[in-house]
């Protein structure tokens, strides 16, 4: 979709006519405007991109990393912050009050708990059981940035989120919900 703003309206020209496109020198730059990205299925508001590199973080533009914006496949799931050795099905249910807050499901391209969820901006490091990303957050529908790190210890089976925001440092450490 292409919307235009334009700055002087009694310039424009009607439909068939010839008058020249929209342009900056006639007042009117094209923007392309597309739906915003969602954390947790949230309503989708318009955003506008007038050129490649206004927005880099959606671009992937130069002088960012080239690694791939996905987690690990041995990442991917269901986990239940707890420091028992297994969890139950109960334990992985996010909606019971016990568990508000501590069962975090992480897919391909963003992962969430509760009110809060994230998506990638940029990859810093990736290999195939860990990964150390600045990511888009939500907390109670406000915007913030994180830069976290996920790894998988597979000798204990464990995930383990290290938050390196300097508001915010923590570590905490999941087991793998059952299927």
């Amino acid at each position: 979709m292409i919307a235009c703003s334009a700055a002087d309206s009694d310039n424009d020209a009607a439909p068939g006519s010839n008058a020249p496109a929209p342009s900056v020198e006639t007042g009117q730059i094209p923007i392309a405007v597309e739906p915003a990205r969602t954390i947790g299925g949230g309503a989708s508001q318009l955003y506008a991109a007038p050129w490649p590199g206004l927005f880099p973080d959606d671009d992937g533009s130069a002088g960012q990393s080239t690694l791939p914006r996905s987690f690990p496949a041995a990442i991917r799931g269901k986990w239940r912050e707890t420091k028992d050795a297994a969890v139950t099905p109960a334990q992985c249910d996010g909606y019971l009050p016990g568990n508000l807050g501590r069962v975090l499901t992480i897919r391909d391209d963003s992962y969430t708990f509760f009110e809060a969820g994230g998506r990638f901006v940029s990859v810093r490091e990736r290999e195939p059981g860990r990964i150390r990303a600045l990511f888009n957050t939500s907390f109670a529908d406000e915007p913030t940035r994180d830069e976290l790190e996920f790894s998988v210890d597979p000798a204990t089976k464990t995930l383990t989120v290290r938050n390196f925001d300097t508001d915010e440092r923590s570590i905490r450490t999941y087991r793998r919900c059952p299927r």
